[in-house]
């Protein structure tokens, strides 16, 4: 299977620039309370601190021990880092099951810091980026890890301080972790959302490109109908009038008039003129797909489309440019709904007699000899198939979904008019 020319990129804002900059936010603040002493040591990362460096007097006030805070300290701002590492990871990965385990390592890294902030960061990012019954499994994994340190942490004051276990204290903090639903679901709404404004922009651009291609389809028509007219009639009454001015011209042949002549070569020259205009209509039926696709790619919001089109190419008749047209817009809906890509490339290109389009995206790849064809891909072929074209379509080794499409630059009249 050949591969299409490199096409031009289009710049984008980075989709995980948000996700990091709350994790660096949030992660900056908890550092800088850890910083000044206002976080107690009572946590895992704290008594991990006051057990490595033997800083312990009984008490895990932050003043009280100071060597364990500077430990404490730079081991939240080594985790936070890693958390904000994480969390870009997880939002630029490409499979689902890459996605899961950094999402899995990223709450993981929340728990071992135990801010309340970053669980929420934690909870937003696992309805954003995972199917909602994945998220929602995930979501009380991360509960059930939260509310386990917090019963070893209310158990081990009854050790360290030799007091009655503080019960209510342990129910509040079991409470507290309950706003990491609420970020969840917020998530979810968010997401939900904004698939709904995707859907509706693409679905403006997909009418505005196909208004574009049906106003163009319209004016080829009007043009075909206006030659059929002029050739019909205007061509019609000039070759009787010819006729008659021959005629007429045999008829005065003893004594010819100059004026018959001159009537006769301009009327003569009339009909040539047009012919060559009915010809000329007729040759420039042609669609121009350019416009139509580039208004398609241009609205469609949240993929970055690179758009190649060959000049010789741009052109079809009206049955190969509405399939071709048809074929790339389903690419574009599939990338976008089913693959979940962030970059598309098509390249519609003439080479070897037939116009060949290439599209490829940077989704979840479907590979394997056993890849169901479902409605758009089995559609696809099928139109393609009745002008004598073929699909094809491939995963290449670097990640992605590639499709082909091949027409023949010359269809059958027959299969035009069909």
């Amino acid at each position: 299977m050949t591969h299409p020319p490199t096409a031009g990129k289009l710049s984008a804002i980075p989709p995980w620039t948000i996700a990091v900059a709350a994790a660096l936010l949030f992660g900056g603040l908890d550092v800088a309370a850890a910083f000044n002493w206002r976080i107690s040591l009572h946590n895992p990362l704290g008594l991990w601190s006051a057990a490595m460096t033997g800083d312990w007097r009984g008490s895990l006030d932050p003043r009280e021990v100071p060597r364990a805070i500077q430990l404490f300290v730079a081991c939240k701002a080594v985790g936070c880092g890693l958390f904000a590492l994480l969390s870009g990871m997880a939002c630029v990965a490409r499979t689902l099951r890459r996605r899961t385990v950094l999402l899995g390592l990223l709450a993981a890294c929340a728990v071992l810091l135990d801010s309340l902030p970053l669980h929420v960061l934690v909870a937003a990012h696992l309805g954003m980026l995972l199917p909602w019954r994945r998220g929602a499994w995930l979501l009380l994994a991360q509960y059930l890890a939260g509310v386990g340190v917090d019963t070893l942490l209310v158990l081990d004051l009854v050790t360290r301080l030799h007091e009655a276990p503080r019960w209510p204290l342990l129910a509040y903090l079991v409470a507290e972790r309950t706003v990491i639903v609420a970020g969840f679901v917020v998530a979810r709404l968010v997401l939900r959302e904004h698939r709904m404004r995707q859907s509706l922009a693409t679905a403006h651009a997909q009418v505005v490109a196909t208004q574009s291609l049906l106003a163009d389809t319209v004016r080829g028509a009007e043009r075909l109908r206006i030659a059929r007219d002029l050739h019909d009639a205007v061509g019609h009454h000039l070759t009787a009038l010819n006729l008659h001015l021959d005629l007429a011209l045999r008829q005065a042949r003893d004594t010819p008039l100059p004026a018959l002549s001159i009537a006769r070569d301009a009327s003569g020259q009339l009909l040539a003129q047009v012919r060559n205009v009915v010809s000329s209509s007729r040759q420039e039926q042609g669609i121009d797909l350019e416009q139509a696709l580039r208004l398609l790619c241009d609205g469609v919001p949240g993929l970055d489309v690179a758009l190649h089109i060959d000049p010789d190419a741009a052109r079809h008749e009206a049955a190969v440019a509405h399939a071709l047209f048809r074929c790339i817009q389903e690419a574009v809906t599939n990338a976008l709904r089913h693959a979940q890509a962030r970059r598309l490339e098509i390249s519609l290109l003439l080479r070897d007699g037939a116009t060949q389009v290439w599209v490829r995206d940077d989704g979840q790849a479907k590979s394997g000899p056993g890849l169901d064809e479902g409605n758009g891909l089995r559609g696809m072929r099928e139109r393609l198939a009745e002008l004598g074209g073929e699909l094809r379509y491939a995963s290449p080794e670097d990640g992605g979904f590639l499709l082909e499409l091949r027409l023949p630059q010359h269809v059958p009249a027959a299969e035009l008019a069909a």
